[in-house]
């Protein structure tokens, strides 16, 4: 006897409705507007800057909806002066893709709720690396026995590896300013606690010993743990004069053993110094400027993309002193941007 597929017929075509509506109209989170960069961006902000009413204007951002690829909305700001209260508004300027050049026009509606709902970035900078120090130097003893004053010091940051997640919000500009020498954007940022982690940890040896005296070595020994936080976490994320992001590691420490600087004879490692920092400068979130492909992860690496040449106080503590004392220190990461829902 055959048997009937009538029972099923209506369950899979309901299944089958379903889905095609959902690869048509999408999920909530991929309705969101998405970034652009290289050649499309550009094109669109030529399009913002013909106009006479726009040139004094500051550009928080560019994107493009996805209901509707050939729909932009350029969101912008009036620079505020000297000194004025103003509060700062964002205004959207919409353009359509028409034949390979962009117009401007007014969206549908499902286009224009998508380009106008609040839109927010993550910046990721994920790395890890090593550093390595040590000091060894010898001196004259000021007793007349065999052997001189030794003095060494070894200091190792092992594990070092990090993930710092920030939201900017693009829409939320907290000030904004314009002159001959630039401009600048100071959009709302937040440390994302819960999306980060970080693990590092540096320990430390001191001995000094006179043989010369018959003294016995003293070593005194010291172990600081680095935990995310801080005083203002979230003001490890800037913008740099080139336009990109300088993305920095908050940390706060915690120690055991002998760890009073006096008993140390060399300064704070290159990691606790803030040698973490990474400048992203081909990521110009907060200048509407981005590559070609703006949320694919952009390689970073100490020294070629750190921040020591903003960041003059992260020096080496072997800094003049290199026939004594080596540091080893490395990192490399990338920093990415990441649509958040």
């Amino acid at each position: 006897m055959r048997r009937s597929t009538r029972s099923t017929a209506a369950p899979l075509v309901a299944t089958v409705s379903l889905l095609s509506a959902i690869l048509v109209l999408g999920s909530p989170a991929a309705l969101a507007a998405r970034l652009v960069g290289g050649a499309e961006q550009a094109a669109i902000r030529r399009a913002f800057d013909t106009s006479a009413s726009h040139r004094r204007r500051l550009i928080a951002s560019i994107r493009v909806s996805t209901v509707d690829s050939a729909w932009a909305v350029v969101r912008s700001v009036a620079p505020q002066t000297a000194g004025s209260a103003r509060a700062l508004t964002l205004t959207s300027a919409y353009y359509h893709r028409v034949g390979g050049s962009e117009r401007p026009g007014s969206p549908p509606a499902t286009v224009r709720a998508d380009l106008t709902r609040t839109f927010r970035i993550a910046v990721v900078y994920t790395a890890s690396g090593t550093e390595s120090i040590t000091y060894a130097q010898r001196y004259r003893s000021d007793c007349a026995g065999q052997g001189g004053f030794t003095e060494s010091e070894i200091a190792q940051v092992r594990p070092m590896s990090w993930t710092v997640r920030y939201v900017v919000d693009l829409d939320d500009v907290l000030a904004a300013a314009g002159s001959a020498q630039g401009s600048a954007l100071v959009p709302a940022i937040s440390f994302a606690a819960a999306g980060s982690r970080l693990s590092a940890v540096e320990r430390l040896v001191h001995t000094v010993q006179d043989a010369g005296c018959n003294a016995p070595p003293k070593t005194f020994r010291c172990a600081k743990t680095f935990h995310l936080g801080g005083a203002d976490p979230a003001g490890q994320l800037s913008s740099t004069a080139a336009g990109g992001l300088e993305v920095g590691v908050p940390f706060r420490t915690t120690s055991t053993g002998v760890c009073a600087p006096e008993d140390y004879v060399l300064g704070p490692s290159l990691w606790d110094s803030g040698a973490g920092i990474a400048n992203a400068t081909a990521l110009g979130l907060l200048g509407g400027r981005l590559p070609g492909r703006p949320y694919a992860p952009v390689r970073v690496s100490w020294p070629g993309n750190s921040g020591a040449q903003s960041q003059p106080f992260a020096a080496s503590p072997c800094q003049g002193d290199a026939a004594v004392c080596q540091d080893a220190f490395q990192w490399r990461g990338t920093v990415r941007l990441e649509p958040v829902a």
